[in-house]
Order: structure tokens, then sequence, then C-alpha cells
């Protein structure tokens, strides 16, 4: 089903600030991942160009007032990134098959080396039995790692069917989504090395990027044919009734009566509303939504170029969001520094 356009909520419409703020530049290269600090407005970057870079956005009025503070190399492309829950370590997964960490206030760097591919994606994640922070990295070996910093060598090791083509954790839980067309949950607070459900996914194209709501209760997912579904994760969670719906589709300008779909880049839930969810695409669009009442709130002015990555700042007052080339029409069709990270504020959280 589509989302009804007609309908936007009130805060959304007067929240809306007028001017974009756009990041220094910095990457050099497609922008993989972008992800905030739990604790402070401290913006994370992982870029094709091999690095991730830290922005301090604190004041972020102009782009003079945003200062980078930190960057770290891979030395092969990073394809995602996170902050530990103190905000104090930035991690990065990278194509070399390794997870680089880097303590924000020291400056000195780690490597965890395990996978046997390239990894995909990273979270500092909430497991209560290991009394210390964890990293979970999923990999196109076909495993989630977890990693206590305290040690060189994976703590344990999720077995997943296939390679991880994206993946999120939130609360209790975290999932993978997986080249078989399935989302794999674990429970981390109860048997991280175990998946205690798998759901083939309600989208038929292959899954591009998930998002779990703050607290880990609902997930959402978005395909390469410009699709989005949305669920609870516990069944007897009746939050949320199962929602799919159309979205990145455009009149195509040279074909009548035909109509050009995009895929969906990026997904992210609001952290202060678990109804509210960010979708941005390869049409160069930022969109948001209800997935309660089933409402698009707001289109984001149209981007320089496809959105690649995007993120809810802690507070949910301020969305990133980065354009540039997304590789969907081969190497011939890059254009370097092309690539813009914008930071769209808003006067109040989207509720």
């Amino acid at each position: 089903m589509s989302l009804a356009r007609g309908k936007t909520a009130t805060s959304a419409t007067k929240g809306l600030l007028d001017k974009d703020v756009e990041l220094p530049k910095g990457p050099q290269d497609s922008v993989s991942a972008l992800r905030w600090s739990p604790v402070a407005d401290h913006l994370a970057v992982a870029s094709w160009d091999g690095r991730v870079y830290i922005y301090d956005a604190t004041n972020s009025t102009s782009t003079d007032t945003i200062k980078g503070v930190a960057a770290f190399t891979a030395g092969a492309p990073c394809l995602d990134c996170d902050f530990s829950k103190d905000g104090t370590m930035a991690a990065g997964a990278a194509a070399d098959k390794k997870i680089h960490v880097m303590h924000l206030q020291s400056g000195q760097t780690l490597t965890l080396e395990g996978h046997t591919a390239p990894v995909r994606a990273v979270r500092f994640v909430d497991v209560p039995s290991a009394n210390a922070p964890i990293i979970a990295s999923g990999s196109w070996d076909k495993t989630v790692r977890y990693w206590d910093l305290r040690q060189p060598q994976p703590v344990a090791t999720l077995q997943l069917p296939e390679r991880v083509y994206a993946m999120d954790a939130a609360g209790p839980h975290l999932v993978a989504v997986a080249a078989d067309h399935h989302l794999h949950f674990a429970n981390l607070h109860t048997n991280p090395v175990q998946v205690w459900k798998s759901l083939k996914s309600p989208l038929s194209a292959q899954t591009r990027c998930v998002s779990l709501c703050a607290g880990g209760t609902r997930w959402a997912v978005g395909s390469i044919e410009g699709r989005v579904a949305a669920q609870v994760v516990e069944e007897k969670d009746k939050s949320l009734a199962s929602l799919t719906f159309k979205c990145h589709r455009e009149p195509s300008p040279t074909t009548k009566n035909q109509t050009d779909v995009y895929a969906v880049n990026a997904i992210c839930y609001s952290p202060s509303h678990k109804d509210v969810v960010a979708t941005a695409g390869s049409d160069s669009n930022c969109v948001i939504w209800d997935v309660h009442t089933r409402t698009r709130l707001r289109t984001l002015p149209k981007a320089s170029g496809p959105i690649t990555a995007l993120s809810f700042n802690r507070d949910g007052f301020t969305l990133a969001f980065a354009a540039g080339y997304d590789w969907s029409k081969g190497y011939m069709h890059h254009k370097p520094g092309t690539e813009k990270i914008v930071l769209h504020r808003f006067a109040e959280a989207l509720k």
C-alpha cells in the first residue's frame, strides 16, 4: 500500500527550520554510514575513502561552527560506524575484514581481527553478562562476532546461514539482515550467540538497510525496489500492525505512464518517538513517516544527489544525511568531490 500524502502532522509543519547546515568538507568518497553519539552532538561518518570522521556539531548554526575533531584510517573502504554507549570510543567496519576502534580523548587506535570477509556492520551492544563494552560486527563471512576490547580475539560468534547485508541493535535485540532474504534476531540479554527468531523479509527484493527503534521493540527495512516494511519484534506486542508501503518512486521524465523506482539506501527510527521513521533513497529524497497513522509527515528538500546514509541525533531534533554517488550506475558515473553531509534541524522533535 502507499501511505497517505495529504496528511501532515502539525508538529512537523511548524517544526521545520528554513535552512539546512552543511558540514565542512571531509570524506573524499561516498559516505556509507552516519551515526550520532548517544551522549553528545558528535557525528561519526564512515566513508569509502577508508576513513571514519568525527564531527562536533554542538553548535551547528553554520558550516563554520561545526568542527572536525578526529579521524582514523582503516586503509580500506569503511562500510559502517558507531559510538560506544558513553561516547568515548568510535568504531568502523571495513572491507579489510577488520574493525577499527579509536579512543577519542587520547586518539589511540586498535584493530580487531578475526573475520574472514569484509565487515559490513558494527554496533556497540548491551550484553549484561559481559561486564564490559561489547562490539558486535556483522560480516560477509556469515557471522556476527562479539568483541570484548580487553581481548584481541572475538569472545563469541553468532553463526548465520548467509552474508550480513545490514545490521542494527537496540535494547536487548540485535537484528541481522542476511543474503538469504531473512531477518535474524538474537537476544543480547539471554543468549547472544543463538538466533531466537528468523523472519522472511516481507519485501520481495534485496534488503538494503534495517533499523530498530529505541528499546528494540520494532524494526523497519528498506529494499532496492523502493519499498519499506515495519513490524514489531515480539508477536505479543500489538502496538504496530504489519506494514509495507511503496516509496522513493517518481514519474518517469521521459516515458509516459511509467514510474521510476529508486533504492531505499538508508532507514532510521527517531529516538524520540517509536512511530517516526526516516527513509532516504537514490532519488535524492529524504522522507519522514509516521508508521502508526500510516502518513507521510515530511519530504525534505531534494538533495544534490542520491542520499546514501542518514541518522537522527540523540534527541530527535536533528537529522543528518549524506548525499553523493551510490554506485548504482557503475564506476564510470562516479564524480569525486560531490559528497555532502547536511544537518536538518527541527524546532521540536517530530511526534
